[in-house]
C-alpha cells in the first residue's frame, strides 16, 4: 500500500506541476503564435513546421537508445542500485554525445536538397541559414539529455516540468519582444537556440546537485549479458523509431511537398489548438510512465492488468471528451482568432480530432509495451505502418489535400498500432488473452462517434462570430460528452477505484514517502 501511495503520490507531483505549467505556457504560445501571424506571416509558420518535421525525421538516429535505457533504469532504481545506474548512465552519456554528431552531420547532407523539398525557396530570404540553425538547435539536445531521461525515470518528472516550463515561457516572452522591436525572425530563432541550451544545462546541474553519486569517477562497465540485451532491444526500437516518425513526422513534409509551404502554414495554427489540447492530456498521462515501470517491476499479474484497465478507462474519458469539444471548436476558434482566411475545410477539423483520439487511446498499451520491455517482438509492425501512412497519404494527398495526407496516420494507426501493441501487452507480457481489451476498444469507439455526431447536430447551429458563441459551443459539447460516459462508466470497478483516489487525494499527498 505504502509503494502504491508513493507512485500515486509521485505521480500526482509530476502532473499538477505539468499542468499549471501548461496553463501558462499555451497562453503565451497563442500570444506569440498571434504576434508571429500579424509581423512575419504564414510562409515562415509553414518553414518552421517544416524543417521540426525534417529534423524530427533525422531523429530516428537516436535508434531508440533512450528507450532501452530507460527500461533498464526502472529495474535498478526500484532497487536502489546506484552501481548499476552509474555504468549505465555512462553508457547513455558515450552514445548521445556521439549522437549529437551523427545528427548534425545528416542535417548539413540534407541543406543541398532543401530545393526539392521546398519549391519556391528562393523566395524566403535567409533560408538555408535558418535550416542549419534549426539543425544546430535539434542536435544540441542530445548533449545533457540523458539526465534529463534519469530523472524522469526516478518518477521526479515534476521537476523537469518546472525548469521546463519555466524557460519556455520566459523564451516567449523574449520572442514576443524581439518580434515586436526587430522584426526578424533569425533573432526568433536564436532567441529558441539560447534557450534550448539554458534548459539542458540547468537540468544537468540539478541531476548532479540531487543524486551525487552520477558523479562518480571509477564506473565499472556492464556486464557483457546485460549489454547484448540493450543492443537486441536498441536493433528491434530501431524499426518501432521508423514507424513512430513516419506516423506523427511526415505530414508537413508530404503537404509541403503537394499543397504547398503556405498549407503548411495554415495547417500549423489547427495543429498548435490541437498540440495545445494534447499537451494538457500528455502532462496527465505521461507522467504516469515511470510509476507503470515501477508498477509492472514490482507487482502481480492481476494488479498489473486491473491497473491496465483503470488507466485505459481514464485516457478513454480524457481523449474523448477533449478530441469532441476540439472538433466542434477548432474551426469556430481558427475563425475568431485569426480571421476566415486562415479557415481550412471542417474535414480537416474532423480527421484532425480523429487522430488525437486514435493516438491517446494508444497511451495504455503503448506505455505498458515500453515499461514491459517488449521491444523485439513485432518488431516488423511499424516499418508496414509507416509504409502504410506514406503510401495512404500521398493517394489521399491527391484527392482530398492536407485532410487527405492526415487519414493516411489514421489509417495506418487503425491497420497496426490499434490491434497489434495490446496484443504484445496481453499475450507477451501478462499472459493471457487481448479479446476483452479489443470488445472494449470497439464498444469505447462505438460510444465517441456516436457521442460526437449528438454534439455535432446540438451545436452546429451556433454561429461562430464571436468568443461568447464559441464559448456555449464548448460548454455544451463537454457537458453532454462528458456526462454521458459518466452515466455509462460510473458503476465499473475501474471508475470506483480513480474515484476512491480522487477522495483520498489529499491524504496521499501529506503521505510520508
Amino acid at each position: 500500500m505504502e509503494a502504491l501511495n508513493l507512485r500515486i503520490k509521485n505521480s500526482m507531483n509530476n502532473i499538477l506541476t505539468g499542468l499549471l505549467g501548461q496553463v501558462i505556457l499555451t497562453i503565451t504560445g497563442f500570444v506569440t503564435r498571434t504576434v508571429f501571424i500579424n509581423i512575419l506571416g504564414s510562409t515562415y509558420l509553414g518553414v518552421s513546421g517544416l524543417f521540426s518535421n525534417i529534423l524530427t525525421v533525422l531523429s530516428f538516429a537516436e535508434l531508440g537508445v533512450g528507450q532501452a535505457i530507460v527500461f533498464s533504469l526502472y529495474k535498478p532504481i526500484a532497487e536502489k542500485d546506484e552501481e548499476k545506474i552509474c555504468s549505465l548512465m555512462q553508457l547513455y552519456s558515450r552514445i548521445y554525445h556521439v549522437l549529437f554528431v551523427v545528427v548534425l552531420v545528416l542535417g548539413l547532407i540534407i541543406l543541398p536538397f532543401l530545393p526539392f523539398i521546398i519549391h519556391d525557396i528562393d523566395s524566403i530570404p535567409y533560408i538555408r541559414l535558418i535550416y542549419v540553425m534549426y539543425v544546430f538547435n535539434s542536435a544540441s539536445t542530445y548533449l545533457f539529455s540523458y539526465r534529463g531521461t534519469f530523472v524522469t525515470a526516478s518518477q521526479q518528472n515534476y521537476i523537469i516540468n518546472i525548469m521546463s516550463f519555466g524557460c519556455n515561457i520566459i523564451m516567449s516572452i523574449v520572442q514576443i519582444i524581439s518580434l515586436l522591436v526587430f522584426r526578424n525572425y533569425l533573432v526568433y530563432l536564436s532567441i529558441q537556440i539560447v534557450f534550448g541550451i539554458i534548459q539542458n544545462a540547468l537540468t544537468y546541474i540539478y541531476s548532479s546537485r540531487r543524486f551525487p553519486f552520477l558523479k562518480k569517477k571509477n564506473i565499472q562497465p556492464l556486464e557483457k549479458r546485460e549489454l547484448t540485451k540493450i543492443k537486441e532491444d536498441i536493433k528491434a526500437l530501431i524499426l518501432y523509431k521508423i514507424g513512430t516518425i513516419s506516423l506523427n513526422s511526415t505530414d508537413n513534409i508530404i503537404i509541403s511537398s503537394f499543397v504547398g509551404v503556405v498549407g503548411v502554414g495554415l495547417y500549423s495554427n489547427y495543429l498548435l489548438l490541437q498540440t495545445s489540447v494534447s499537451a494538457f492530456l500528455t502532462t496527465v498521462f505521461n507522467n504516469l510512465t515511470a510509476s507503470i515501470g515501477n508498477l509492472n517491476a514490482k507487482e502481480t499479474r492481476e494488479k498489473r492488468i486491473f491497473m491496465f484497465n483503470v488507466i485505459n478507462l481514464a485516457t478513454f474519458w480524457f481523449y474523448a471528451v477533449c478530441s469532441i469539444c476540439l472538433f466542434v471548436c477548432m474551426t469556430p476558434f481558427i475563425r475568431v482568432w485569426i480571421g476566415a482566411d486562415y479557415v481550412l475545410p471542417i474535414s480537416v477539423s474532423l480527421i484532425i480530432a480523429v487522430n488525437m483520439y486514435i493516438g491517446g487511446m494508444l497511451f495504455a498499451p503503448f506505455n505498458y509495451r515500453q515499461t514491459m520491455g517488449i521491444f523485439v517482438e513485432g518488431k516488423w509492425r511499424p516499418i508496414i505502418s509507416a509504409i502504410i501512412n506514406i503510401v495512404v497519404s500521398i493517394i489521399f494527398a491527391k484527392w482530398w489535400g492536407i485532410a487527405g495526407v492526415l487519414w493516411g496516420t489514421a489509417v495506418a494507426r487503425l491497420t497496426t498500432n490499434v490491434w497489434f501493441d495490446p496484443y504484445l501487452v496481453f499475450k507477451r507480457g501478462m499472459n493471457t488473452s487481448p479479446i476483452n481489451y479489443y470488445i472494449d476498444y470497439l464498444k469505447k469507439l462505438l460510444e465517441v462517434i456516436v457521442i460526437g455526431v449528438i454534439c455535432w447536430f446540438v451545436t452546429n447551429k451556433i454561429p461562430d462570430t464571436n468568443v461568447i458563441y464559441l464559448f456555449i459551443k464548448g460548454i455544451i459539447s463537454f457537458i453532454i460528452s462528458s456526462g454521458t460516459i459518466l452515466l455509462l462508466h460510473y458503476k465499473s470497478k475501474e471508475f470506483q477505484y480513480l474515484w476512491n483516489v480522487f477522495k483520498n487525494f489529499k491524504n496521499i499527498m501529506h503521505s510520508k514517502e
